[in-house]
Protein backbone atom coordinates (compact mmCIF):
# COMPACT_ATOMS: atom_id res chain seq x y z
CA UNK A 1 0.00 0.00 0.00
CA UNK A 2 1.23 3.26 -0.70
CA UNK A 3 2.57 5.63 2.18
CA UNK A 4 0.07 8.70 2.94
CA UNK A 5 1.39 11.68 4.17
CA UNK A 6 1.68 12.78 7.88
CA UNK A 7 -1.99 14.04 9.07
CA UNK A 8 0.21 16.29 10.45
CA UNK A 9 1.54 18.09 7.47
CA UNK A 10 -2.21 17.55 5.94
CA UNK A 11 -3.57 20.04 8.42
CA UNK A 12 -1.37 21.87 9.29
CA UNK A 13 -1.67 25.09 7.71
CA UNK A 14 -5.76 24.80 7.89
CA UNK A 15 -4.55 24.87 11.74
CA UNK A 16 -2.93 28.37 11.29
CA UNK A 17 -6.08 29.52 9.10
CA UNK A 18 -7.82 29.31 11.59
CA UNK A 19 -6.22 30.20 13.97
CA UNK A 20 -5.37 33.64 12.05
CA UNK A 21 -9.05 33.88 11.34
CA UNK A 22 -10.11 33.75 14.96
CA UNK A 23 -7.36 35.67 16.76
CA UNK A 24 -8.13 39.04 18.70
CA UNK A 25 -6.76 40.89 15.60
CA UNK A 26 -8.62 38.96 13.22
CA UNK A 27 -12.00 39.83 15.02
CA UNK A 28 -10.78 43.44 15.21
CA UNK A 29 -10.90 43.75 11.83
CA UNK A 30 -13.96 45.00 9.85
CA UNK A 31 -16.44 42.49 9.26
CA UNK A 32 -17.54 41.73 5.69
CA UNK A 33 -20.84 42.00 4.72
CA UNK A 34 -23.22 39.20 6.34
CA UNK A 35 -24.41 36.12 3.98
CA UNK A 36 -27.74 36.89 6.05
CA UNK A 37 -28.22 40.27 7.14
CA UNK A 38 -29.79 43.15 5.20
CA UNK A 39 -28.23 46.19 4.56
CA UNK A 40 -29.00 48.83 6.93
CA UNK A 41 -31.18 52.00 5.86
CA UNK A 42 -32.35 55.29 7.02
CA UNK A 43 -35.54 57.03 7.58
CA UNK A 44 -36.61 59.43 4.45
CA UNK A 45 -34.19 61.02 2.49
CA UNK A 46 -31.12 59.05 3.94
CA UNK A 47 -28.85 57.33 1.27
CA UNK A 48 -29.27 53.08 1.70
CA UNK A 49 -26.31 51.42 2.47
CA UNK A 50 -24.14 50.04 -0.93
CA UNK A 51 -25.19 46.64 -1.57
CA UNK A 52 -22.35 43.92 -0.66
CA UNK A 53 -19.89 42.90 -3.08
CA UNK A 54 -20.35 39.90 -5.24
CA UNK A 55 -18.37 37.05 -4.21
CA UNK A 56 -16.80 36.24 -7.10
CA UNK A 57 -12.77 36.70 -7.66
CA UNK A 58 -11.15 40.00 -9.28
CA UNK A 59 -9.52 38.93 -12.87
CA UNK A 60 -7.24 38.16 -13.38
CA UNK A 61 -7.15 35.09 -11.14
CA UNK A 62 -4.91 32.95 -12.87
CA UNK A 63 -7.14 30.45 -14.02
CA UNK A 64 -7.59 30.79 -17.66
CA UNK A 65 -10.91 28.97 -18.03
CA UNK A 66 -12.39 31.32 -14.82
CA UNK A 67 -10.60 34.13 -16.33
CA UNK A 68 -12.50 34.19 -19.18
CA UNK A 69 -15.86 33.31 -17.83
CA UNK A 70 -15.78 36.19 -15.57
CA UNK A 71 -15.14 38.87 -18.89
CA UNK A 72 -17.43 41.17 -19.88
CA UNK A 73 -18.88 38.67 -23.08
CA UNK A 74 -19.44 35.83 -20.79
CA UNK A 75 -18.75 33.27 -23.50
CA UNK A 76 -20.03 30.44 -21.27
CA UNK A 77 -23.42 32.03 -20.44
CA UNK A 78 -26.12 29.87 -21.12
CA UNK A 79 -24.17 27.04 -20.23
CA UNK A 80 -24.95 24.51 -17.62
CA UNK A 81 -22.68 22.26 -14.81
CA UNK A 82 -24.22 19.75 -12.54
CA UNK A 83 -22.93 19.47 -9.60
CA UNK A 84 -23.43 15.93 -7.06
CA UNK A 85 -23.18 16.69 -2.96
CA UNK A 86 -24.53 15.52 -0.02
CA UNK A 87 -25.41 19.10 1.45
CA UNK A 88 -28.95 19.30 2.07
CA UNK A 89 -31.40 21.46 4.32
CA UNK A 90 -29.09 24.33 5.28
CA UNK A 91 -26.24 23.13 4.35
CA UNK A 92 -27.21 22.97 0.85
CA UNK A 93 -28.99 26.39 1.25
CA UNK A 94 -25.48 27.92 1.67
CA UNK A 95 -23.83 25.75 -0.90
CA UNK A 96 -26.01 27.29 -3.55
CA UNK A 97 -25.81 30.65 -2.29
CA UNK A 98 -21.98 30.47 -2.43
CA UNK A 99 -22.79 29.84 -5.94
CA UNK A 100 -24.82 32.44 -6.67
CA UNK A 101 -22.59 35.74 -7.43
CA UNK A 102 -20.69 33.25 -9.83
CA UNK A 103 -23.57 32.24 -11.63
CA UNK A 104 -25.02 36.02 -12.21
CA UNK A 105 -21.74 36.91 -13.03
CA UNK A 106 -20.89 34.39 -16.03
CA UNK A 107 -24.01 33.64 -16.78
CA UNK A 108 -23.58 29.32 -16.16
CA UNK A 109 -26.47 28.11 -14.57
CA UNK A 110 -25.87 25.34 -11.76
CA UNK A 111 -28.23 21.92 -11.19
CA UNK A 112 -27.10 20.96 -7.93
CA UNK A 113 -27.98 17.18 -6.61
CA UNK A 114 -28.57 17.63 -3.33
CA UNK A 115 -28.48 13.58 -2.09
CA UNK A 116 -28.46 13.17 1.74
CA UNK A 117 -29.04 9.63 1.67
CA UNK A 118 -26.81 7.14 -0.12
CA UNK A 119 -24.54 9.85 -1.98
CA UNK A 120 -21.30 8.03 -2.28
CA UNK A 121 -23.22 4.89 -3.40
CA UNK A 122 -25.01 7.18 -5.61
CA UNK A 123 -21.89 8.47 -6.79
CA UNK A 124 -20.14 5.62 -7.38
CA UNK A 125 -23.05 3.95 -9.58
CA UNK A 126 -23.24 7.41 -11.70
CA UNK A 127 -19.28 7.18 -12.73
CA UNK A 128 -19.15 3.68 -12.65
CA UNK A 129 -22.25 3.50 -15.15
CA UNK A 130 -20.69 5.93 -17.09
CA UNK A 131 -22.79 8.65 -16.75
CA UNK A 132 -20.93 10.74 -13.96
CA UNK A 133 -22.10 14.61 -12.72
CA UNK A 134 -19.72 17.18 -13.93
CA UNK A 135 -18.33 17.80 -10.83
CA UNK A 136 -18.93 16.51 -7.29
CA UNK A 137 -17.92 16.28 -3.53
CA UNK A 138 -16.76 13.65 -1.04
CA UNK A 139 -14.97 13.56 2.05
CA UNK A 140 -12.70 10.56 1.83
CA UNK A 141 -9.86 11.56 -0.29
CA UNK A 142 -8.57 8.06 -0.56
CA UNK A 143 -11.75 7.47 -2.06
CA UNK A 144 -11.13 10.57 -4.36
CA UNK A 145 -7.43 8.96 -5.55
CA UNK A 146 -8.82 5.68 -6.07
CA UNK A 147 -11.18 7.14 -8.92
CA UNK A 148 -8.38 8.92 -9.90
CA UNK A 149 -6.07 5.87 -10.86
CA UNK A 150 -9.08 4.25 -12.31
CA UNK A 151 -9.08 6.93 -14.50
CA UNK A 152 -12.39 8.55 -14.06
CA UNK A 153 -11.21 11.87 -13.04
CA UNK A 154 -9.96 15.30 -15.09
CA UNK A 155 -6.43 15.45 -13.44
CA UNK A 156 -6.64 19.64 -12.46
CA UNK A 157 -2.97 19.46 -13.35
CA UNK A 158 -3.48 19.22 -16.58
CA UNK A 159 -5.50 22.95 -16.98
CA UNK A 160 -4.55 24.50 -13.39
CA UNK A 161 -1.65 26.42 -12.29
CA UNK A 162 -0.57 23.82 -10.22
CA UNK A 163 1.80 25.79 -8.34
CA UNK A 164 -1.07 28.11 -7.02
CA UNK A 165 -3.09 25.50 -6.33
CA UNK A 166 -0.74 23.36 -4.24
CA UNK A 167 0.42 26.79 -2.08
CA UNK A 168 -3.32 28.05 -1.90
CA UNK A 169 -4.16 24.65 -0.68
CA UNK A 170 -1.42 23.12 0.99
CA UNK A 171 -2.77 21.66 4.11
CA UNK A 172 -5.20 19.44 2.82
CA UNK A 173 -4.36 19.10 -1.00
CA UNK A 174 -1.70 16.29 -0.29
CA UNK A 175 -4.07 13.47 0.26
CA UNK A 176 -5.75 13.91 -3.19
CA UNK A 177 -2.46 14.22 -5.25
CA UNK A 178 -0.18 11.35 -6.54
CA UNK A 179 2.59 10.58 -8.96
CA UNK A 180 2.03 14.40 -10.26
CA UNK A 181 -1.62 14.05 -10.68
CA UNK A 182 -4.00 16.60 -8.68
CA UNK A 183 -7.29 14.72 -8.54
CA UNK A 184 -9.46 16.89 -6.06
CA UNK A 185 -9.78 20.63 -4.93
CA UNK A 186 -9.41 20.85 -1.30
CA UNK A 187 -13.41 22.57 -0.53
CA UNK A 188 -14.10 23.43 2.99
CA UNK A 189 -12.65 22.38 6.36
CA UNK A 190 -14.43 21.22 9.30
CA UNK A 191 -13.26 20.53 13.52
CA UNK A 192 -14.31 17.45 14.62
CA UNK A 193 -13.33 17.51 18.38
CA UNK A 194 -16.79 19.54 19.16
CA UNK A 195 -19.68 19.08 21.80
CA UNK A 196 -22.53 20.50 21.59
CA UNK A 197 -24.47 21.51 24.86
CA UNK A 198 -27.49 23.57 26.07
CA UNK A 199 -25.67 26.60 28.00
CA UNK A 200 -28.37 28.02 29.78
CA UNK A 201 -29.71 24.42 31.26
CA UNK A 202 -26.39 23.72 32.11
CA UNK A 203 -25.72 26.84 34.54
CA UNK A 204 -29.36 26.15 35.86
CA UNK A 205 -29.00 22.64 36.93
CA UNK A 206 -25.51 23.67 37.99
CA UNK A 207 -23.19 21.38 35.36
CA UNK A 208 -19.61 22.46 34.15
CA UNK A 209 -18.61 21.88 30.92
CA UNK A 210 -16.01 18.75 31.46
CA UNK A 211 -12.55 18.82 30.51
CA UNK A 212 -10.97 15.58 30.95
CA UNK A 213 -12.72 11.97 30.07
CA UNK A 214 -13.08 11.65 34.20
CA UNK A 215 -14.97 14.68 34.41
CA UNK A 216 -17.20 13.62 31.43
CA UNK A 217 -18.54 10.32 33.02
CA UNK A 218 -18.89 12.03 36.19
CA UNK A 219 -21.31 14.91 34.50
CA UNK A 220 -22.32 11.84 32.82
CA UNK A 221 -23.57 10.10 36.16
CA UNK A 222 -24.93 13.12 37.29
CA UNK A 223 -27.47 13.65 34.68
CA UNK A 224 -28.90 10.11 34.70
CA UNK A 225 -29.22 10.30 38.50
CA UNK A 226 -31.23 13.76 37.38
CA UNK A 227 -33.57 11.68 35.28
CA UNK A 228 -31.61 12.36 31.79
CA UNK A 229 -29.89 11.38 29.31
CA UNK A 230 -26.25 12.49 28.93
CA UNK A 231 -25.62 11.98 25.33
CA UNK A 232 -27.68 12.66 21.78
CA UNK A 233 -25.99 10.04 19.57
CA UNK A 234 -26.75 9.06 16.05
CA UNK A 235 -25.21 6.32 13.56
CA UNK A 236 -28.04 6.81 11.38
CA UNK A 237 -27.11 7.59 7.98
CA UNK A 238 -27.16 9.57 5.55
CA UNK A 239 -28.25 6.29 3.40
CA UNK A 240 -25.15 3.77 3.26
CA UNK A 241 -23.09 6.04 5.47
CA UNK A 242 -24.12 4.60 8.84
CA UNK A 243 -21.28 3.99 10.79
CA UNK A 244 -19.49 7.25 10.21
CA UNK A 245 -20.46 8.96 13.43
CA UNK A 246 -18.85 6.09 15.70
CA UNK A 247 -15.81 6.38 14.10
CA UNK A 248 -15.40 9.71 14.50
CA UNK A 249 -15.74 9.11 18.50
CA UNK A 250 -13.22 5.99 18.17
CA UNK A 251 -10.75 8.50 16.29
CA UNK A 252 -11.43 11.40 18.71
CA UNK A 253 -10.04 8.34 21.92
CA UNK A 254 -7.05 6.77 19.98
CA UNK A 255 -5.75 10.81 19.10
CA UNK A 256 -6.08 11.39 22.60
CA UNK A 257 -4.92 8.15 24.05
CA UNK A 258 -2.31 7.11 21.71
CA UNK A 259 -0.43 10.43 19.75
CA UNK A 260 -0.32 11.00 16.48
CA UNK A 261 2.49 8.64 15.48
CA UNK A 262 0.58 5.65 16.55
CA UNK A 263 -2.78 7.54 14.96
CA UNK A 264 -0.60 7.61 11.50
CA UNK A 265 0.88 4.03 11.61
CA UNK A 266 -3.22 3.00 12.53
CA UNK A 267 -4.04 4.43 9.31
CA UNK A 268 -1.82 2.62 7.33
CA UNK A 269 -2.49 -0.32 8.97
CA UNK A 270 0.79 -0.84 11.06
CA UNK A 271 -1.17 -0.49 14.01
CA UNK A 272 -4.15 -3.44 13.56
CA UNK A 273 -7.58 -2.56 15.16
CA UNK A 274 -6.71 -5.73 17.46
CA UNK A 275 -3.99 -4.04 18.70
CA UNK A 276 -4.96 -3.21 22.57
CA UNK A 277 -4.33 1.01 22.27
CA UNK A 278 -7.00 0.85 19.53
CA UNK A 279 -9.19 -2.01 22.08
CA UNK A 280 -8.70 0.41 24.75
CA UNK A 281 -10.49 3.02 22.43
CA UNK A 282 -13.35 1.12 21.79
CA UNK A 283 -13.66 0.51 25.26
CA UNK A 284 -14.03 4.14 25.67
CA UNK A 285 -16.27 5.23 23.72
CA UNK A 286 -18.64 2.38 24.78
CA UNK A 287 -18.28 2.95 28.35
CA UNK A 288 -20.24 6.84 26.98
CA UNK A 289 -22.62 5.65 24.69
CA UNK A 290 -23.63 1.70 26.22
CA UNK A 291 -24.12 2.20 29.60
CA UNK A 292 -27.73 2.48 30.71
CA UNK A 293 -29.47 5.11 30.28
CA UNK A 294 -26.35 7.02 28.88
CA UNK A 295 -28.33 7.44 24.98
CA UNK A 296 -32.00 6.89 25.50
CA UNK A 297 -32.55 3.27 24.30
CA UNK A 298 -29.22 2.42 24.32
CA UNK A 299 -27.03 0.87 20.96
CA UNK A 300 -29.87 0.30 18.87
CA UNK A 301 -31.33 3.60 19.44
CA UNK A 302 -28.35 5.03 18.45
CA UNK A 303 -27.85 3.09 14.60
CA UNK A 304 -31.92 3.98 14.14
CA UNK A 305 -31.95 7.69 14.92
CA UNK A 306 -31.42 9.83 11.53
CA UNK A 307 -28.03 12.04 12.14
CA UNK A 308 -30.34 15.08 11.61
CA UNK A 309 -32.42 14.63 14.59
CA UNK A 310 -30.15 13.46 17.80
CA UNK A 311 -30.05 16.46 19.39
CA UNK A 312 -33.74 17.32 19.10
CA UNK A 313 -34.14 16.52 22.75
CA UNK A 314 -32.17 18.94 23.94
CA UNK A 315 -34.57 21.67 22.42
CA UNK A 316 -37.35 20.56 25.22
CA UNK A 317 -39.06 23.30 26.55
CA UNK A 318 -37.03 25.70 24.64
CA UNK A 319 -33.89 23.56 26.10
CA UNK A 320 -35.13 24.24 29.81
CA UNK A 321 -35.66 20.74 29.98
CA UNK A 322 -33.26 18.99 27.64
CA UNK A 323 -33.94 15.02 26.84
CA UNK A 324 -30.36 14.83 26.12
CA UNK A 325 -27.47 17.21 27.04
CA UNK A 326 -24.69 16.60 25.02
CA UNK A 327 -23.49 15.75 21.61
CA UNK A 328 -19.94 14.96 19.73
CA UNK A 329 -20.49 16.37 16.18
CA UNK A 330 -18.02 18.47 13.90
CA UNK A 331 -18.88 22.28 14.00
CA UNK A 332 -20.59 21.99 10.30
CA UNK A 333 -23.82 20.63 12.54
CA UNK A 334 -25.22 23.82 13.56
CA UNK A 335 -27.67 24.99 13.28
CA UNK A 336 -29.02 23.80 10.10
CA UNK A 337 -30.09 20.85 11.87
CA UNK A 338 -31.57 22.74 14.21
CA UNK A 339 -35.19 21.35 14.72
CA UNK A 340 -37.15 24.57 14.32
CA UNK A 341 -34.19 25.36 11.17
CA UNK A 342 -34.30 22.02 9.59
CA UNK A 343 -37.94 22.03 9.58
CA UNK A 344 -39.27 25.61 8.62
CA UNK A 345 -36.30 26.03 6.25
CA UNK A 346 -35.51 29.58 8.30
CA UNK A 347 -32.94 31.15 10.57
CA UNK A 348 -33.01 29.33 13.79
CA UNK A 349 -34.26 31.68 17.11
CA UNK A 350 -31.31 29.25 19.16
CA UNK A 351 -28.34 31.44 19.04
CA UNK A 352 -24.92 29.35 18.84
CA UNK A 353 -23.20 30.85 21.93
CA UNK A 354 -26.07 31.64 23.82
CA UNK A 355 -29.01 29.03 23.87
CA UNK A 356 -26.67 26.03 22.43
CA UNK A 357 -22.49 26.00 22.78
CA UNK A 358 -20.02 23.66 21.71
CA UNK A 359 -17.03 22.91 23.63
CA UNK A 360 -13.92 20.77 23.16
CA UNK A 361 -13.60 17.02 23.86
CA UNK A 362 -12.06 16.28 27.23
CA UNK A 363 -8.63 15.67 27.29
CA UNK A 364 -7.84 11.57 28.03
CA UNK A 365 -4.26 11.32 28.31
CA UNK A 366 -2.79 14.47 29.37
CA UNK A 367 0.43 14.00 27.30
CA UNK A 368 -1.67 13.95 24.29
CA UNK A 369 -3.48 17.01 23.26
CA UNK A 370 -4.64 16.14 19.88
CA UNK A 371 -7.69 17.00 17.74
CA UNK A 372 -9.70 15.67 14.58
CA UNK A 373 -10.32 17.47 11.28
CA UNK A 374 -11.54 16.79 8.03
CA UNK A 375 -12.25 18.54 4.64
CA UNK A 376 -14.58 18.20 1.17
CA UNK A 377 -12.54 17.98 -1.68
CA UNK A 378 -14.59 19.37 -5.02
CA UNK A 379 -13.48 16.46 -7.59
CA UNK A 380 -13.88 16.91 -11.66
CA UNK A 381 -15.54 14.22 -14.10
CA UNK A 382 -16.60 16.03 -17.43
CA UNK A 383 -13.50 18.28 -19.37
CA UNK A 384 -15.61 21.22 -20.82
CA UNK A 385 -14.63 25.26 -20.32
CA UNK A 386 -17.55 25.74 -18.49
CA UNK A 387 -16.70 23.26 -15.84
CA UNK A 388 -13.30 24.33 -15.70
CA UNK A 389 -14.38 27.48 -14.96
CA UNK A 390 -16.60 26.37 -11.82
CA UNK A 391 -14.17 23.51 -10.53
CA UNK A 392 -11.43 26.93 -10.69
CA UNK A 393 -14.18 29.07 -8.91
CA UNK A 394 -14.22 26.97 -6.35
CA UNK A 395 -11.03 26.55 -5.23
CA UNK A 396 -10.85 30.29 -4.86
CA UNK A 397 -11.70 31.93 -1.06
CA UNK A 398 -14.65 33.16 -2.84
CA UNK A 399 -16.28 29.83 -3.80
CA UNK A 400 -16.79 29.18 0.00
CA UNK A 401 -17.44 33.11 0.86
CA UNK A 402 -21.12 33.07 1.30
CA UNK A 403 -21.08 29.89 3.32
CA UNK A 404 -17.88 31.71 5.49
CA UNK A 405 -20.15 34.49 5.98
CA UNK A 406 -23.12 32.87 7.34
CA UNK A 407 -20.59 31.58 10.20
CA UNK A 408 -20.77 28.12 9.17
CA UNK A 409 -17.58 27.04 6.92
CA UNK A 410 -13.93 27.08 7.27
CA UNK A 411 -12.46 27.37 3.78
CA UNK A 412 -9.83 25.36 2.62
CA UNK A 413 -7.91 27.72 0.92
CA UNK A 414 -5.33 29.65 3.12
CA UNK A 415 -5.98 32.90 1.21
CA UNK A 416 -9.19 33.53 2.68
CA UNK A 417 -9.14 36.89 4.29
CA UNK A 418 -9.35 36.82 7.82
CA UNK A 419 -12.66 39.12 8.49
CA UNK A 420 -14.76 37.17 6.83
CA UNK A 421 -14.56 34.99 9.68
CA UNK A 422 -15.33 37.99 12.36
CA UNK A 423 -17.77 37.38 15.08
CA UNK A 424 -18.64 33.88 14.20
CA UNK A 425 -18.57 31.70 17.49
CA UNK A 426 -18.73 28.69 16.76
CA UNK A 427 -15.40 28.94 14.21
CA UNK A 428 -14.09 31.22 17.57
CA UNK A 429 -14.62 27.72 19.71
CA UNK A 430 -12.93 25.76 16.42
CA UNK A 431 -9.79 28.21 16.79
CA UNK A 432 -9.64 28.04 20.24
CA UNK A 433 -9.59 24.16 20.31
CA UNK A 434 -7.02 24.23 17.20
CA UNK A 435 -4.93 26.96 19.22
CA UNK A 436 -4.96 24.75 22.16
CA UNK A 437 -3.88 21.16 20.12
CA UNK A 438 -0.22 19.78 20.29
CA UNK A 439 -1.49 17.89 17.10
CA UNK A 440 -3.94 17.50 14.28
CA UNK A 441 -5.42 14.65 12.72
CA UNK A 442 -7.23 14.29 9.34
CA UNK A 443 -10.12 11.84 9.89
CA UNK A 444 -8.54 7.94 10.01
CA UNK A 445 -11.38 6.58 7.92
CA UNK A 446 -11.15 8.83 5.86
CA UNK A 447 -7.77 7.98 4.94
CA UNK A 448 -8.13 4.26 4.81
CA UNK A 449 -8.30 2.18 2.06
CA UNK A 450 -12.11 3.02 1.43
CA UNK A 451 -13.38 -0.47 1.68
CA UNK A 452 -12.52 -0.39 5.30
CA UNK A 453 -12.61 3.67 5.94
CA UNK A 454 -15.95 3.77 4.51
CA UNK A 455 -16.56 0.25 4.47
CA UNK A 456 -16.22 -1.61 7.02
CA UNK A 457 -15.02 0.51 10.08
CA UNK A 458 -18.35 1.81 9.65
CA UNK A 459 -20.13 -1.04 8.84
CA UNK A 460 -18.46 -3.27 11.98
CA UNK A 461 -18.92 -0.37 14.32
CA UNK A 462 -22.70 -0.35 13.37
CA UNK A 463 -22.87 -4.04 14.37
CA UNK A 464 -20.23 -3.71 17.25
CA UNK A 465 -23.32 -0.65 18.49
CA UNK A 466 -26.45 -3.09 18.03
CA UNK A 467 -24.74 -5.18 20.18
CA UNK A 468 -24.09 -3.09 22.74
CA UNK A 469 -20.54 -3.08 22.89
CA UNK A 470 -20.31 -6.62 24.07
CA UNK A 471 -18.76 -8.01 20.71
CA UNK A 472 -15.54 -5.58 20.20
CA UNK A 473 -13.03 -8.58 19.79
CA UNK A 474 -15.05 -9.73 16.79
CA UNK A 475 -15.33 -6.44 15.70
CA UNK A 476 -11.79 -5.50 15.63
CA UNK A 477 -10.54 -8.74 13.72
CA UNK A 478 -13.33 -8.59 11.14
CA UNK A 479 -12.00 -5.07 10.48
CA UNK A 480 -8.92 -6.34 10.13
CA UNK A 481 -9.40 -9.58 7.82
CA UNK A 482 -11.02 -7.10 5.54
CA UNK A 483 -8.16 -4.87 5.17
CA UNK A 484 -6.65 -5.23 1.41
CA UNK A 485 -3.70 -6.96 0.28
CA UNK A 486 -0.75 -4.74 0.01
CA UNK A 487 -0.22 -4.24 -4.03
Amino acid sequence: MRKKPSTMAVFAAVVVLIVGACSPAATASPTAPSATTPAATGGPGTPTAPPPAAAVPKVPTGYAELDLALGSDKPYAGKSVNIQTQWVGGEGTNFAAALADFASATGISFKIDSIASSHETILRTRIEGGSPPDLAVLAQPTAVVAYGDAGKLIDLATFMDVTKLNAEHSATIGPVTKGGHIWGIPYKADVKSTVWYPIKAFAAKGYQVPTTYDELVTLADKIVADGSHPFCASAGGPGTATGWQLTDWVEEVVLKTQGLDYYNKWITHEVKFTDPGIKAAFDKVGKLLFTPNYVDGGGTAIVNTDQKTPMDPMFNQDTAAPGCWMQKIPTWYGPDFFPDQRTSGQPSKYVIGEDIGIFAFPAIDPAQKGAEGSGDTVLMMKDRPEVRAAAEFLSTPEGLQKWIEAGSAISSNNKTPAEWYAGAYKLKVAADIVANASFIGFDASDLMPASVGAGTFWTQTVDWANNNGTNTDAVLKAIDDSWPATP
